[in-house]
């Protein structure tokens, strides 16, 4: 790394570990209640036990084994409840049995570690795809950016759910897939690997399947490689994806818990299609214009969500990273149909995994419109003129809606 990049990582190391201990304050708040068990979100209160029942290492080893693998909670893939299990196995040790009396601090730790922490991440891992930390002005708005939207600001309170590592996931695919630079070799694999742990965790991997085409005709137009070794490169991708898929599930090896789990997403299935409670409610509507309150709450205005799309689709043609661009195109559309005209219930982090790489890629005009400006024709210098103001406009409205909405969520911790 050169000496700007350095710094850049540096600065942003030390936002992430401020904003780290930012959310440590109410991530330990109780909301009023002395009650450890009623604090809990609703569905901390379903997954917690499962980790309480992996760390609780009773009987021979085939039990303890048992419990580790076989841990019964099938709406979410092995590694977001392993890795809870290893957040909070160094407690486990010391404390002993006394462990199980310290769930305020059981659940501050996996809130912190398995959600902020790897938000922090993602961040980081997106603002480096965007810009290798060249910018500093850019590197700083798209990590600001993702971190204070409001859905992730919701998504780090009180709140202990896989999404985060489901987006990690996602952006490492990504930062491999442009460290590759098409070259098909151990990053485009890294990326495979990547992909099946977004499979593995919430199936958000599967959506990578116009992205990854799209990649591989890439690298073959750059580089006009053999077909032959461009199919067996997509055929490694996929085995490397089912393979960390299911050394990733380790529960896969075992019939009843299989058997459960595929009835489990079947029913799931059946839940996103149709919602959590079977009546004519227009929560439960589909199609786009019912995610308006979604939008509206967790997001930002409508006009500047298509906004950040039209950039996003602009950024394909005239950005400066054009390529990182289309794939993120790649992965969003097929994603917002899924999720706009087929998925039922509306709550705020389905949305996430789309949104979050759209708005990415929301400055990544900024640089060719100032090279226009600077040093275009005369009509491409008013083009420019226009395109930054636009620009300048949505930044503003976004970064103000977004702190002030985010600033609300944060404080109503501490009015309680």
């Amino acid at each position: 790394m050169e000496k700007t990049q350095k710094r850049i990582l540096w600065t942003l190391i030390f936002l992430g570990v401020l904003y780290f201990a930012l959310f440590w304050f109410p991530n330990a708040s109780t909301q009023g209640s002395n009650n450890p068990i009623v604090y809990l979100h609703r569905d901390e209160y379903v997954t917690y036990p499962i980790v309480e029942r992996m760390l609780a290492f009773e009987g021979d080893i085939h039990n303890i084994w048992g419990r580790l693998i076989i841990y019964g909670d099938y709406h979410y893939g092995y590694p977001f409840y392993f890795l809870s299990m290893l957040v909070l196995l160094p407690l486990r040790l010391i404390q002993g049995g006394d462990f199980f009396n310290h769930i305020p601090v059981n659940i501050l730790l996996l809130r912190q570690f398995i959600n902020v922490l790897p938000m922090i991440l993602t961040a980081g891992i997106l603002t480096y795809i965007h810009t290798h930390f060249k910018s500093w002005w850019k590197s700083l708005l798209i990590f600001a950016l993702i971190l204070t939207i409001p859905a992730v600001v919701r998504s780090n309170l009180h709140w202990w759910h896989p999404d985060s590592l489901m987006l990690l996931a996602i952006a490492f695919t990504f930062f491999f897939l442009d460290r590759d630079e098409y070259r098909l070799g151990k990053n485009f694999y890294l990326a495979a690997a990547a992909c099946g742990l977004a499979a593995a965790i919430k199936l958000m991997g599967f959506f990578f399947f116009l992205a990854i085409p799209l990649y591989l005709w890439l690298a073959w137009k750059k580089t006009r490689i053999s077909t032959a070794k461009l199919t067996k490169a997509a055929a490694l991708f996929v085995l490397v994806m089912a393979l960390v898929i299911i050394l990733s599930n380790p529960f896969l090896f075992y019939q009843a818990p299989r058997e459960e789990m595929l009835a489990i997403q079947s029913f799931k299935t059946e839940e996103l299609s149709g919602g959590y409670e079977h009546d004519n409610s227009p929560y439960y509507a589909k199609g786009p214009q019912y995610w308006r309150w979604t939008l509206k709450v967790s997001y930002g205005r409508p006009w500047m969500i298509l906004a950040f799309a039209g950039l996003l689709v602009a950024g394909c043609i005239f950005g400066q990273r054009r390529e990182i661009n289309a794939l993120i195109a790649a992965w969003s559309l097929p994603l917002a149909i899924y999720l706009l005209w087929f998925v039922a219930p509306k709550p705020d982090h389905y949305l996430l995994p789309l949104l979050i790489p759209v708005f990415s890629a929301g400055f990544d005009l900024i640089t060719p419109l100032t090279g226009w400006w600077t040093k275009g024709k005369y009509w491409q210098r008013g083009l420019a003129i226009l395109g930054l103001l636009l620009i300048a406009n949505l930044l503003l409205s976004q970064f103000s809606y977004q702190i002030s909405k985010s600033l609300m969520q944060f404080s109503a911790y501490f009015s309680t």
